[in-house]
């Protein structure tokens, strides 16, 4: 009855009639014997005449095509997705078998909604073969989408689990060195939570771990990602809009078989968007938060050139805030839009300001409290300017008809980057 009225309701959740047709096709495994042009030609010769290959919207992989063995026979599969835009059932799988230099066709399967979210081929029943994990959507923003987990043996292909998510990630939250699946869902300002479901084999089901309430003020997560959050603890963070471009962060564990918020409330309140992340390169996820520059009084917050600051939990502190279990890593200022960003000394933190008089979007001065030294500069010229300083400036980043120029002895020093020893400048984009 319950995965009955899971299929139910994952049905209501996908009904739709929008569609996207993407032909872009990339493969992974180049070297396999059999060549590229063989398996897309295999591929084209069975899917139908206006349909198309498409490729998962948001994953870490964007191939569109993965080969593996995944069944674990020696023989390798092929597992692609592609639409059919004027069907009722509009996107659709396809599983072929490598024999010999040539590739054969062995199921077709259908999908769910109009739009193919994610795609990942994990041992996620924890039995040594791969299974078919797929988020499927109807590519509206406020509906959940649909998570569907395969199972393939013995030439067919088996629908294990079946449920509404916003965003899954696959964790070891209890350290038993078995993989889980850890669902996040929300419906907007109305409900959230975040469920950790295993693979029984005894059941041949997902049975639910633990489940924890995440409130009900959630605008969206613009930013998920687990993995360790200390030396000897896994867990996921969750980076939450709240109200207007306010947000905070959430770090979830899992404690005596309970999912844990670990900080205190409004610990990671920001005024607006960080994203977490491994900043420093350790393998451990900071929290990301903002800091107003000493001798900043503007009320407009779009004009306060904000320092980022990211912190590490401590493994063992609940409740966990700024002064009590959240450590201090690394000071940066982060370009608004998002061009470059400058990394300083940790021992800088509280000894550093931007001059009051400085202006983000044309020039900034970073100085010291105490002695009130220049330690950098960043400045926005036109090229005709450019041409005039580029003797005593460097460039951070060159536009068509702008260069961002930045000098700073003390900062250009560091150059190397590793778990200790961060760049003190990174270009992000063009």
């Amino acid at each position: 009855m319950m995965k009955a009225a899971i299929s139910g309701m994952l049905m209501m959740v996908l009904g739709g009639c929008s569609f996207i047709s993407d032909p872009v096709s990339l493969m992974t495994r180049p070297d396999l014997p059999a060549d590229k042009e063989t398996l897309m030609g295999a591929i084209k010769s069975q899917i139908p005449e206006n349909s198309s290959i498409i490729r998962p919207r948001s994953n870490n992989d964007p191939s569109s095509i993965r080969v593996e063995d995944l069944n674990n026979d020696g023989v390798m599969e092929a597992v692609v997705f592609y639409i059919t835009p004027n069907e009722d059932v509009q996107i659709h799988g396809m599983i072929l078998q490598q024999q010999g230099n040539t590739w054969a066709k062995k199921l077709d399967f259908e999908g769910e909604g109009t739009m193919l979210e994610s795609f990942d081929l994990i041992d996620i029943t924890n039995d040594g073969n791969l299974d078919i994990v797929v988020g499927f959507s109807r590519g509206e923003d406020d509906v959940q989408n649909g998570l569907v987990v395969y199972t393939y043996a013995n030439d067919a292909l088996e629908k294990v689990m079946q449920l509404p998510y916003t965003h899954f990630e696959v964790t070891d939250l209890n350290g038993d060195k078995i993989k889980e699946l850890t669902v996040v869902s929300l419906q907007k300002y109305e409900l959230s939570f975040i469920t950790t479901y295993q693979f029984d084999k005894t059941t041949h089901d997902f049975k639910e771990l633990a489940k924890l309430d995440l409130g009900q003020n959630v605008e969206k997560y613009y930013n998920i990602v687990s993995g360790k959050v200390a030396k000897d603890k896994e867990g996921i963070i969750l980076d939450t809009s709240i109200v207007s471009n306010s947000s905070t962060s959430k770090l979830i564990v899992m404690e005596n078989g309970e999912l844990v918020d670990v900080l205190k409330e409004d610990a990671a309140y920001k005024e607006l968007p960080v994203e977490s992340e491994d900043i420093n390169g350790d393998g451990i996820l900071e929290i990301g938060l903002l800091e107003e520059p000493i001798g900043w009084n503007s009320d407009i917050l779009e004009d306060i050139p904000y320092f980022y600051n990211y912190y590490q939990w401590d493994g063992k502190t609940n409740l966990a805030n700024m002064k009590n279990g959240l450590r201090f890593v690394i000071q940066r200022y982060q370009d608004p839009d998002n061009r470059f960003f400058l990394t300083f000394p940790s021992e800088w933190k509280n000894q550093l300001t931007v001059d009051p008089d400085s202006d983000k979007n044309q020039y900034l001065k970073f100085i010291m409290l105490d002695t009130q030294e220049v330690v950098a500069e960043v400045k926005f010229f036109s090229l005709r300017e450019w041409e005039n300083v580029k003797n005593d400036w460097k460039v951070l980043v060159r536009k068509k008809d702008q260069v961002i120029g930045y000098r700073g002895d003390k900062l250009t020093k560091n150059e190397k980057k590793n778990n200790s020893d961060v760049a003190p400048i990174e270009r992000k984009g063009n």
